[in-house]
């Protein structure tokens, strides 16, 4: 093959000896199976592609301009190294860089699977974060890299995705995080420290291509669904661009997943452009807490001046990358504790204290009440407005700090009128209690199924917009806290129902549905229903057999999707990762099973050699 001159010069490494690795890793008998974890070719080693090609010498990146020999501000390191298997020049930037954009010119033809040869250096939590797309993608990925103390000279082979790269190049750049405002070539502004050893490109067979592109296509394995907080994303990374926002969803594309859930507004909060709320630019609060809050309303500050809808530009990014786009919406989101006490400053809850919350006592609650027919208005106000965008759905969060109506006057006095008991002195569990009150957030529910019929006829939708409600582990819980989850399927007035865990309490932290007989009460009210039922699977960070494991056994019993919260703390391209996005795949799960649940061990290789110093070679201290 005619190498262009320009680009990192290759090492070859022999498809017997690669299957051989992916057979370790990987377990799996489907030509696909493995790129979670490790190769992708079959372990049985039926594929016909080429050799892995390791493209080692980074120093031919361009702009030579941009690489240097020695550390120096705004430029790539350039650090010659060898493993137990290649050597050449990596690229190396420190957390005060701010290494720019460079091109790596791959001169392959054909269809690829992409690996990062990337190390960490193992001290103070030193990660690496990459920016990472081909020339021609939209939007970068991030790729990050956690340090491994115990393994600081371990290079790992991150797999990013499959591709064809005929005329392709790679363009990389380091991760630098605006601190100090509006100063962007500060030194204040850290990078996270990058490693890139060499990109590893394995050539896909004809059987891999023509299978990886009827999985994409066919879409029959799509069965994830994901939330984003659309917050979180402007507290860590600061975004000011549409392509800021577009890098968030990018990660999803190609993937099982067939929705996002992307917050819309937290009580009267919103994460678009709003003419009825607020929006979390912060211009009233002086000293914001934490350093992420200022960044986040920094975000937002810069993205409005600019007039970028970053709501607008995620459903647009998720349609263009093939995904549903559902707006969340945080049912109890109007006051929050010190010290983020003035994210709602002066809204809806300080203007209306008539309408809070009331608890057996008759002491007001920190919370707007449902039970007022004022507050549930405002509410789909809000989720009209949402449902001008192009939304797919609306997604009602119960799952934060329910519940939504208590002991509130109307309550109680239509509970006293129909039965002549107050029931501030009953039992707080009476079945009757429990059942009358819940009929107020059902009235909600009516009302916000109503609003979306509506507005998809006003819009002359070709299909209505969905209601989703995430709710709580147990008819029993979701009744104390007043939803008559059960009613709200019967009547139709949900498309989906998602129990945010199988633990009480909304614990986000304990792991959920490790029994799949938890689910037995879902299943069963939505069978033969149109509503569909997807399980939480948490806590958020999980080991990839981990993940496997709890689908696998889920499948099995009968669940048709998977929903993962908070799934932009996890969509990194790790290992955990590289699981997760490919666990619509039944029948891969099933062969994975079958064949012991092998461990998804990350390929890579040691390190031997850095610049100058022998690392075999070691001294105390």
């Amino acid at each position: 093959m005619n190498i262009n001159r320009n680009a990192p010069r290759p090492y070859r490494v022999g498809r017997r000896e690669f299957l051989r690795a992916a057979a370790m890793v990987s377990g799996a008998s489907v030509a696909l199976s493995s790129l979670t974890a490790a190769p992708h070719a079959s372990a049985a080693g039926s594929s016909d592609a080429g050799e892995a090609i390791y493209l080692t010498d980074l120093g031919r990146c361009l702009p030579a301009s941009s690489l240097s020999r020695k550390p120096r501000r705004n430029r790539w390191r350039l650090l010659d190294y060898e493993t137990d298997r290649v050597k050449g020049t990596m690229l190396v930037a420190g957390q005060n860089t701010a290494a720019p954009p460079v091109t790596c010119p791959l001169d392959q033809k054909g269809w690829h699977a992409i690996y990062f040869g990337i190390r960490s250096y193992g001290y103070n939590e030193d990660n690496t974060r990459l920016l990472v797309r081909l020339k021609t993608d939209t939007a970068f990925s991030l790729i990050s890299h956690r340090s491994n103390p115990s393994r600081r000279y371990r290079i790992d082979d991150v797999f990013w995705k499959a591709a064809d790269l005929t005329e392709q190049d790679i363009v990389m750049e380091q991760w630098t995080s605006q601190v100090v405002p509006d100063q962007p070539g500060s030194v204040g502004n850290p990078s996270h420290g990058a490693w890139v050893a060499y990109i590893k490109l394995v050539p896909l067979s004809e059987e891999e291509v023509r299978r990886l592109k009827e999985e994409r296509e066919g879409g029959q394995n799509r069965r994830l669904w994901a939330h984003n907080d659309a917050w979180s994303y402007h507290y860590s990374f600061r975004p000011v661009s549409a392509a800021d926002i577009r890098r968030e969803i990018e990660p999803f594309r190609d993937t099982d997943f067939s929705r996002l859930y992307w917050e819309a507004a937290s009580g009267d909060r919103c994460n678009y452009f709003t003419r009825i709320g607020m929006m979390p630019s912060d211009d009233w609060i002086e000293d914001p807490y934490r350093v992420g809050d200022r960044l986040a309303a920094e975000s937002w500050r810069t993205l409005r001046r600019k007039t970028i809808d970053p709501f607008r530009v995620a459903l647009e990014a998720c349609h263009e990358a093939g995904l549903e786009f559902h707006a969340a919406y945080r049912t109890a989101g109007f006051h929050f504790p010190v010290p983020h006490r003035e994210w709602n400053s002066r809204g809806f809850y300080d203007r209306h204290p008539e309408w809070r919350g009331v608890d057996r006592r008759g002491r007001n609650t920190p919370r707007l009440s449902y039970a007022y027919p004022e507050v549930r208005r405002f509410v789909v106000s809000i989720l009209k407005e949402v449902a001008g965008y192009s939304v797919d759905g609306v997604c009602l969060l119960y799952n934060r700090r329910p519940p939504l109506v208590e002991y509130e006057p109307p309550i109680v006095e239509g509970f006293k009128s129909r039965y002549g008991q107050d029931p501030t002195a009953l039992d707080a569990k009476d079945p009757r209690w429990l059942s009358y009150r819940a009929t107020y957030l059902t009235r909600f529910m009516r009302e916000v199924r109503q609003a979306m019929d509506e507005a998809a006829r006003d819009q002359n939708r070709k299909k209505p917009i969905q209601v989703t409600a995430i709710v709580m582990s147990s008819r029993e819980e979701n009744l104390y806290n007043a939803m008559d989850v059960e009613g709200w399927v019967r009547e139709g007035l949900v498309n989906a129902i998602i129990p945010y865990t199988s633990v009480t309490g909304l614990n986000s932290g304990a792991v959920s549905w490790t029994d799949p007989g938890d689910a037995r009460f879902f299943q069963r009210i939505t069978r033969g229903t149109s509503c569909r039922l997807a399980l939480n699977l948490m806590p958020r960070q999980v080991a990839p057999e981990d993940y496997r494991k709890r689908a696998h056994a889920l499948y099995g019993a009968g669940i048709e999707h998977l929903f993962f919260w908070d799934t932009n703390a996890r969509n990194d391209f790790s290992a955990s990762w590289n699981a997760l996005r490919r666990l619509g795949q039944r029948e891969e799960l099933q062969s994975w099973v079958r064949q012991g649940s092998p461990k998804q061990e990350r390929p890579g290789s040691t390190l031997t050699r850095l610049g100058d110093w022998d690392l075999s070679y070691v001294t105390p201290g």
